[in-house]
């Protein structure tokens, strides 16, 4: 069984995912790195030179090996969500959830990260608004929905998601 996050980008994947891993003793892959790694360029140049499609089809079949791996927590890209199909073969192995913080707390976050999300670069804070809010019937599949706030250190909702999947 893997314990799978998602959440839009500065939901807290990365940090929860890594205490989720040292708290659990599974093992930890990130997708957003496997891609990277496979594809020798940023996610940044991979938007650039290949597109939005180009990207999620480089997703997709990260998705697919890594839902075959046992013990693993892995960390999505914002908008795995997106396609059914990613989220149908994560769930074969898997339990979903969602990072939720409000709006309030990715727009706080987000202005610390402008240079390292592609999708950010040519948005302002409406446009990233409304895309937070198209993606939230898409984050509603998940098994459990993770209320995340800037009130609590990462390790917090860490324990929170394990006391969760094992009941």
């Amino acid at each position: 069984m893997n314990i799978v996050l998602t959440g839009f980008m500065a939901s807290g994947k990365t940090q929860i995912s890594k205490k989720i891993a040292q708290l659990s003793g599974f093992d930890l892959v990130d997708t957003d790195a496997l891609i990277e790694l496979e594809a020798k360029m940023t996610i940044n140049e991979i938007f650039a030179q290949k597109g939005e499609l180009g990207f999620r089809k480089l997703e997709h079949n990260i998705i697919c090996r890594v839902s075959e791996l046992d013990n693993t927590v892995i960390s999505t890209g914002g908008g795995v969500v997106l396609d059914k199909n990613n989220m149908a073969v994560l769930r074969k192995n898997g339990i979903i959830v969602n990072l939720a913080p409000d709006f309030d707390v990715i727009a706080e976050r987000l202005n610390n990260a402008r240079a390292t999300r592609p999708l950010l670069k040519d948005s302002d804070i409406s446009d990233i608004k409304k895309r937070f809010e198209d993606r939230l019937p898409f984050y509603a599949d998940c098994d459990y929905k993770i209320k995340v706030s800037n009130d609590y250190e990462p390790i917090h909702f860490a324990e929170e998601i394990l006391k969760l999947i094992q009941n």
